[in-house]
């Protein structure tokens, strides 16, 4: 049976309004009570996920920044990996004078973006930290957890994807979390290597994992796991890369929680 339950936020565990719902909320804390392990897995930056851990009143892991930090049940931090100061420096400055993208940059505790144009798939409801500008000239780009560029242009941001892959190769992780926005991390690390981090502090076999996603950053993560799930809204991509993944409900319609209802608590009834 699997003890580690991955989810990731967006698209997967929240629902469209991005909210966990008390329904949700009651099977995640019903799963932990039965001794199994509860993993957030999400693009977000770390201080917005603790904060949606706090308001739960739940003890579980954290692999933020699409893995770029990991923390611990009891909030230590036990990983992080930082981008190369000089490719996020070159990341900073590369789309910077676009008009259609906004490059938004995570460092420390802080978040940072060039401009603020709605129209290019910026949402700074999203997150309890509020956003500062940056100039490429006078940035201090040591520290980067994560670089990510929002635009509603899709073929600008997969053009994007392709320069960078091409000039990086695997010095970077780069994946889109969703089709308006592209994300990069250091090479060193993704929502995959922080599950295998936590698998191997809690000896647990991925094989005792299940994991469930929507969106390309996932992708990996998914893939080691015993069990994959992936959301009747995912990118379509993503069920071409993993045809034997398991498709379930809408994000919409709480369908982690009732899979995880029907599989790990209805099932003793």
């Amino acid at each position: 049976m699997y003890r580690i339950i991955t989810v990731d936020l967006d698209g997967t565990l929240l629902s469209p309004e991005n909210k966990i719902t008390k329904y949700t909320t009651k099977i995640i804390q019903s799963l932990i009570d039965k001794g199994l392990y509860v993993v957030f897995a999400s693009g977000r930056h770390h201080i917005d996920m603790m904060n949606i851990r706090d308001n739960l009143n739940i003890k579980i892991f954290i692999i933020a920044s699409n893995g770029a930090k990991v923390f611990h049940l009891d909030k230590q931090l036990i990983f992080e990996s930082h981008l190369n100061i000089d490719i996020a420096t070159k990341l900073g400055y590369l789309k910077y004078l676009d008009l259609d993208i906004i490059t938004q940059v995570y460092r420390n505790n802080q978040w940072y973006i060039n401009n603020s144009k709605i129209q290019n798939n910026f949402c700074p409801d999203l997150s309890l930290i509020k956003y500062k500008y940056f100039h490429p000239d006078t940035f201090n780009f040591s520290n980067v957890s994560k670089i990510f560029f929002t635009s509603n242009n899709f073929k600008k941001l997969y053009n994007l994807e392709k320069y960078i892959i091409s000039a990086f190769n695997n010095q970077v992780n780069i994946s889109f979390s969703l089709p308006g926005c592209l994300e990069i991390i250091s090479g060193k690390t993704s929502k995959g290597y922080g599950l295998k981090l936590i698998s191997n502090i809690l000896g647990i076999s991925l094989q005792e994992c299940i994991t469930f996603g929507d969106g390309m950053n996932d992708y990996d993560m998914l893939r080691i796991s015993g069990k994959s799930c992936i959301m009747k809204n995912s990118d379509v991509r993503l069920k071409q890369v993993l045809p034997y993944s398991e498709v379930i409900g809408s994000n919409k319609d709480d369908s982690v929680a009732v899979f995880l209802d029907k599989m790990f608590l209805r099932s003793n009834d």
